[in-house]
């Protein structure tokens, strides 16, 4: 089975923060619309936790995540979401094991 570059975070935002967050999420991602190594990416708001946001991130490899997120389009959008956020996301790294999808 081919390998990916997946990752699914979870950023908890400061209460009635979570709009204006995933905004600003969403605004940030749409270079990766055109990235071909950026297969999926999605943005979640939990059902039980009006604060909390997920995002999944399917990329082909590692490298090409680094070097989407270091382009310097994207600092504006990191400097206005962490202020709306209780701490600092957690980043889970994950390995795909099977399933419908990719």
């Amino acid at each position: 089975m081919k390998q990916y570059y997946a990752l699914i975070n979870k950023l908890t935002t400061k209460s009635g923060k979570r709009d204006e967050a995933i905004t600003l999420i969403l605004e940030s991602s749409k270079p990766f619309q055109n990235n071909a190594s950026c297969l999926i990416s999605l943005v979640y708001k939990d059902t039980k936790d009006p604060n909390v946001i997920w995002v999944e991130d399917v990329w082909t490899n590692k490298e090409d995540h680094m070097t989407a997120l270091a382009q310097p389009e994207l600092r504006p959008f990191i400097e206005k979401t962490i202020p709306l956020l209780e701490s600092m996301p957690e980043q889970h790294e994950v390995e795909l094991a099977g399933g419908k999808g990719l």
